[in-house]
């Protein structure tokens, strides 16, 4: 991808929902505002997710094994904003796309962007 083109792509992407999964296994959605040459990304009213502790895990098993009846364990999430997350950091990016789409490809949640890691 020539810089031109990679420019264009990334203009296109601010404003949009982005989900950032990061090494830890937190997950950061929030509207893209900008990026910088280091991959740092910026998102604004974002949210962290981080994945259910593992006695809430637990807990939920032995409902399920008690009732016979599926259990789950939710996500935790919290509001933090306005938020830098390293570029280092980043495992995998997401577009979320609009409900409203009329494109084909619109019909799945969110769809991975390819990114460049640095060795």
């Amino acid at each position: 991808m020539e810089q031109a083109e990679a420019l264009s792509f990334l203009e296109s992407l601010l404003g949009k929902t982005l989900h950032l999964t990061v090494l830890d296994g937190r997950l950061f959605t929030g509207i893209f505002k900008c990026t910088d040459n280091e991959s740092n990304i910026i998102l604004a009213n974002s949210f962290e997710y981080r994945m259910p502790s593992k006695s809430a895990e637990q807990k939920a098993m032995a409902q399920a094994e008690a009732t016979g009846k599926p259990a789950k364990a939710d996500m935790t999430s919290r509001f933090v904003g306005l938020i830098v997350v390293p570029g280092n950091q980043i495992v995998k990016v997401e577009l979320e796309e609009s409900k409203f789409a009329t494109s084909a490809s619109a019909t799945s949640a969110a769809s991975a962007l390819p990114i460049r890691t640095k060795s």
